[in-house]
């Protein structure tokens, strides 16, 4: 069994133990937190159009947002993701953190590879952390959205839907959209870790090789998309001399192919058809395009030998090692601070960039809005249901208020940086992190609710950031939702992650050859008897109560 199947027969297991039925809803019955306007900075420019991020033209002076600490002492456990090392034992930032916050955090922290089945594991023990992170998207710990519906977690609508999310105002700031996408059947189970909606698909690309290639601009269409892509393998764009480098690192169908997806009109996951049915994105003919397209990138060495098997870290590695021309990570506020010296890149804001996928025949691609969350955190049952259950919520909530300060307060200047002087330094009224990399590892647990993604600020020229704000105004119309997100599918739960490997392995073995592009059909029949026609009646069920 996989990670994802060993954690949803744990979570079924442990259904006796998580309590109480929990009240079901639709979310057109949700009343969703209400939403506060960001306070004036200087630097800040709101957009005029919905779902586009904030911009800054300058770091802001930090300024304060909680006056006290919001923990009342003691300890308070969490569970969080990390995409580092574990932190050294003695860490001046984790203390700082505790004297802030007022309690001891005494963190689990959980490599990306591990969270499915960590998550179950510790959800099937009982012994729930005070803050616990879950994603329940497929791919991450699609299992854990039973267990909330097990009655695991603390239905947390009572303290955050409409005005009552005003006794926490730095959460009242979070978008709209990622309270409604992080809801399950109508209720608020966990305070999300906010997104923008225009990310998904929306790799960093080697600007300088582009320009390397003769190319003026963007791919304007499918074959100028190709002829790039080719190019950064045969071309020597890091002038070298060797042919050792490649476009793409990932044979992942929704990663560094997303693009390619975008570009032939692959729906987002499902199409909502005008009868209320679901088509999965598989079963379209713009699927099999796209497939084919991809097949001859293969054939012509633009995918690195080892794309069907590189892990994340080697994907990295690659482009860190400027092997790749194209990284699957977006480049946003929270990637910036990160960027690593990237052999040939002289200045990050002139040589990386976004790719705008076009059509296949021209235009803008139909681009994916994402779900606008990366998982949330939750409270485990048995604190809502203790003595001091209500005052316990609060005061956890009121620590998530901290965490979730928005981007230039004082408050996410240090999860995000660290201590002054000792992480980073202030250069020109930029924060810049230290080079000491036992300094930098002290930040490993900093990932926690913070809003930093859902605003654009990019270090250099003033208008870098307006910019990039002004191509998301353009680009948001030519998004496509998921007809399903935030909708639950028992059989999805038990069955998707298995399905969406077994997917995945298969289309690697079209794109690599073992296959022909053809197997799509028999591929598309076993999906569907395996549980994909289950699943999509689910879903189907759900949509019409929710109309």
């Amino acid at each position: 069994m996989t990670g994802a199947a060993v954690g949803a027969a744990a979570l079924a297991a442990c259904s006796g133990k998580t309590g109480a039925a929990v009240p079901h809803g639709d979310v057109k019955d949700l009343k969703l937190p209400a939403h506060l306007d960001p306070s004036p900075v200087p630097g800040q420019v709101v957009s005029s159009t919905a779902g586009v991020p904030v911009a800054f033209t300058r770091y802001p002076a930090p300024y304060r947002t909680v006056t006290e600490p919001p923990g009342h002492g003691g300890t308070v456990t969490t569970f969080q993701i990390t995409y580092t090392p574990p932190p050294p034992a003695n860490n001046r930032w984790a203390d700082e953190l505790d004297k802030r916050l007022g309690v001891h955090i005494k963190p689990t922290l959980v490599s990306a590879a591990d969270l499915a089945q960590k998550t179950a594991t510790v959800i099937a023990g009982g012994d729930i952390p005070d803050l616990f992170y879950l994603n329940t998207a497929t791919g991450q710990a699609p299992a854990a959205a039973q267990s909330v519906l097990q009655g695991a977690f603390t239905d947390l609508t009572e303290y955050l839907s409409g005005d009552a999310v005003r006794d926490y105002p730095n959460l009242a700031l979070f978008p709209s959209y990622a309270w409604k996408n992080a809801s399950i059947e109508g209720r608020i189970y966990g305070v999300p870790r906010p997104e923008p909606l225009l990310q998904s698909g929306i790799p960093t690309l080697r600007l300088d090789w582009l320009r390397k290639l003769g190319m003026t601009g963007q791919p304007a269409d499918a074959d100028e998309m190709f002829a790039m892509l080719t190019g950064f393998r045969g071309q020597d764009p890091d002038g070298n001399g060797k042919k050792d480098t490649w476009a793409l690192s990932s044979l992942q169908i929704y990663w560094q192919s997303t693009p390619i997806l975008n570009m032939f009109g692959v729906p987002n996951n499902w199409r909502l058809e005008k009868d209320g049915t679901l088509t999965k994105d598989i079963e379209t003919d713009e699927f099999e395009a796209a497939t084919e397209y991809i097949v001859k990138l293969w054939k012509a060495g633009a995918f690195h030998p080892n794309a069907a098997a590189n892990t994340y870290d080697q994907q990295m590695a690659l482009w860190n090692a400027g092997k790749i021309g194209m990284s699957g990570a977006a480049l946003n506020t929270t990637y910036i601070p990160d960027v690593p010296p990237i052999p040939g890149v002289k200045n990050w804001a002139t040589d990386l960039g976004p790719l705008i996928p076009p059509g296949h025949d021209g235009g803008v691609a139909s681009l994916y809005q994402s779900s606008g969350i990366f998982g949330m955190f939750a409270i485990p049952a048995k604190v809502g249901k203790s003595a001091k259950g209500k005052e316990r919520v609060k005061e956890l909530l009121s620590i998530l208020n901290y965490l979730g300060a928005p981007f230039g307060s004082e408050e996410n200047t240090f999860l995000t940086y660290g201590v002054e002087g000792w992480n980073y330094d202030l250069t020109h009224g930029v924060p810049v992190k230290s080079t000491d990399t036992s300094r930098r590892a002290e930040l490993a647990g900093q990932y926690f609710c913070e809003p930093t993604e859902t605003v654009l600020y990019l270090p250099g020229p003033p208008t870098m950031s307006v910019t990039a704000q002004k191509q998301a105004e353009k680009l948001i119309p030519h998004t496509i939702a998921d007809p399903t997100v935030n909708l639950v599918s028992q059989s999805s739960v038990s069955r998707g992650p298995a399905l969406q490997q077994n997917l995945n392995d298969a289309f690697v073995g079209i794109v690599t050859g073992r296959k022909p592009v053809s197997a799509l059909k028999q591929l598309r029949g076993q999906w569907a008897g395996q549980g994909g026609d289950t699943i999509r009646r689910e879903f189907q069920q759900s949509l019409a109560k929710s109309r």
